[in-house]
């Protein structure tokens, strides 16, 4: 699989001893993106609308669920775990699949 997008996972820094976040470890990555779906709440009557996605990454991929994920300038919260694929005929490591969710209004 060709990987065309370059992203940049977003993993919050750690806690110093004084209780102070850390700083954002940012980190670019190879991967192709796949938009899904998009929905508005009309139950508040706000402008709230979420989008789903799906990253494709190699398999292997450091990203756990509490990663942000930014694709061209847009922030993506990983939406669960990840998925690591392999065939189940050969067992040929496939592609790490990455849910993500993005809300505004």
């Amino acid at each position: 699989m060709r990987y065309p997008d370059t992203v940049v996972r977003c993993r919050p820094g750690g806690v110093d001893r004084f209780g102070d976040k850390g700083a954002e470890v940012r980190t670019e990555m190879a991967g192709a993106f796949a938009p899904a779906s998009s929905s508005e709440d009309l139950v508040t009557r706000g402008d709230t609308v979420t989008t789903t996605a799906t990253l494709y990454l190699p398999y292997g991929s450091d990203v756990v669920a509490t990663d942000v994920i930014e694709i061209s300038g847009r922030r993506w919260h990983v939406d669960g775990e990840p998925a690591q694929w392999s065939s189940p005929l050969t067992g040929r490591r496939a592609v790490c699949s990455v849910p993500l969710k993005a809300v505004s209004g």
